[in-house]
């Protein structure tokens, strides 16, 4: 398999075309692990949950289409969004995410917005 950029991403049912310089971080849902050292030498494994998360994204923004608008509503919700993104060599990622940070500020000069996405669900599919 080859690695390289997100094609595109589905959010809400709206797809939306990548930016294909980006260097897309994906963190699958699952938990994250601490150990935790006891006074007599012992330890044990502290374990926490952690979101599934879509990071260094740029999206196309299609003016015809209002999609800084839509992006912008579904930000509003307060729900998770199903979502899908796939990547250049074909593989699928989907979840329950929802967007974080400032993800309907599009950069009038290249056309794009960035996007981050969390949420309690993100698993390759296939």
């Amino acid at each position: 398999m080859a690695s390289g950029p997100a094609e595109s991403i589905t959010i809400a049912g709206r797809r939306f075309a990548c930016n294909s310089e980006d260097d897309v971080t994906i963190q699958l849902s699952g938990f994250t692990n601490e150990v935790k050292m006891h006074g007599d030498g012992s330890s044990h494994v502290a374990k926490s949950r952690k979101p599934g998360k879509i990071d260094g994204l740029n999206v196309y923004i299609d003016h015809e289409r209002d999609d800084l608008e839509f992006l912008q509503t579904e930000t509003d919700k307060h729900s998770y969004l199903d979502t899908s993104i796939t990547l250049c060599d074909g593989r699928v990622y989907a979840g329950s995410l929802q967007m974080t940070g400032d993800g309907t500020a599009e950069s009038t000069k290249e056309g794009y917005a960035p996007i981050t996405m969390e949420g309690p669900s993100l698993e390759k599919q296939g």
